[in-house]
This record gives C-alpha cells, sequence and structure tokens, in this order.
C-alpha cells in the first residue's frame, strides 16, 4: 500500500526527520530505507539495531506518527498516479485483487476506505495478522491462500527492496514500481518487469 499505491513514504521520512532532528539523530535516511516495506515490530529492530537498546523508539514512532497523522489530516495521502486506473481495469475485467501491506490492518482499511479505494479488494492482509514480516513470504502466501490462486499465476506489485523479495520468495512474479529506493542489479534479477510508474503497469496488463 504505502509506496505503491499511497505516495506516503517520502511524507513518513519527512517526519522522521523532523522528529529525528529535534532529537541529534544520524543516519536517518539509511536506516529508513533498511525498514521500508517492513512492518513495525521489525522496524523497531532494526531501529533499536542502530542507536541501541536505550533508544526511547516508541516516544519516536509516536512523535513521527503524530506528525504524519497532523499532515494527512489538512493534506489527505495522496493517491499514487495511476493506482485508481489500475484498479478499475483489473476489477472490471475479472481479476481477483488482494493487498499485502505491513502496515497494521486497521490503519489499511481505514486508509483506502477515505480514498476509495477499499472496494477493489477481495483480501485485505495487514502486517499483524502475519508472525513474520517482509521479506519473510509469508504474507503473500497468506494472501494467495486467500484469494484460492497459484502464486505462480498471479503477480504482484511491489516497491519495496524487502517486498520483492517477500512476493518473489512466494514464487509470485513480481513487477516493480519504484518509490524511494531504486532498483538495483538484486532487484533486476527478481522482478519480471520494473517500470516507473503504475501507468506502466496499466499498459502492461492491457497488453497481456
Amino acid at each position: 500500500m504505502d509506496g505503491v499505491i499511497f505516495d506516503s513514504e517520502a511524507l513518513v521520512l519527512k517526519c522522521w526527520k523532523r522528529i529525528g532532528d529535534k532529537y541529534g539523530l544520524k543516519d536517518i535516511d539509511a536506516i529508513f530505507q533498511e525498514s521500508i516495506g517492513t512492518n513495525t515490530a521489525e522496524t523497531k529492530e532494526i531501529v533499536m539495531k542502530h542507536y541501541g537498546e536505550d533508544f526511547a523508539y516508541d516516544k519516536f514512532r509516536q512523535e513521527a506518527s503524530r506528525l504524519f497523522h497532523e499532515i494527512t489530516k489538512e493534506k489527505g495521502v495522496p493517491v499514487k498516479r495511476g493506482a485508481r486506473e489500475l484498479l478499475s481495469y483489473l476489477k472490471v475485467n475479472g481479476f481477483q485483487i488482494g493487498l499485502a501491506s505491513s502496515t497494521r490492518i486497521e490503519v489499511v482499511k481505514s486508509e483506502l476506505e477515505q480514498v476509495g479505494l477499499l472496494k477493489f479488494f477481495h483480501v485485505v492482509i495487514g502486517g499483524d495478522m502475519v508472525r513474520h514480516s517482509k521479506p519473510h513470504p509469508e504474507i503473500y502466501n497468506r494472501a494467495c491462500e486467500e484469494l484460492d490462486v497459484d502464486p505462480a499465476e498471479t503477480f504482484a506489485i511491489e516497491d519495496s527492496f524487502n517486498g520483492v523479495r517477500s512476493a518473489h520468495g512466494a514464487g509470485l512474479k513480481v513487477i516493480m514500481v519504484p518509490d524511494i529506493l531504486q532498483p538495483d542489479e538484486e532487484m533486476e534479477n527478481l522482478a519480471l518487469e520494473i517500470f516507473p510508474s503504475l501507468m506502466g503497469v496499466l499498459g502492461y496488463f492491457q497488453n497481456l
């Protein structure tokens, strides 16, 4: 969801950096990039690994989250260009559509509902519904099971390295649409296709 449907990752990073500056934290960019695509628990482990066991992560996260919601309450969470068009095309043409997000299910459903996109999904899996975070394949395994589809005949659209690894590990055909992180050699090897935007993905499905 974040970084694929919503243009939210850059905003989250902005909030992290603003709170990080307040407390004199270094290397926020690198630590944030390492945590992209992971769930809340895994993100905490990554941050604590860098800043030490004494770091008040919960306070940091709460302040960053509060700032994020203050900004989005005023301006909303921007939807990525092509998201509505792609979801509409897939729905009309009979595709089974699932969402496998590292974000908590309550937040996922709320944010999708606010912008009128929840109705497109047959199955929604949040990060708090699985034991293992991306890059572990569990979340994609579960999404395919609930959709009752063969992973080998299923496409995953991902922006993050951890997401690509997760979907590929579950046996899906991965289409990468990079957001903050640009693809490296590993991503080029794991992804079936890489497009600069969801409009490219729409064109791909239209031409299948």
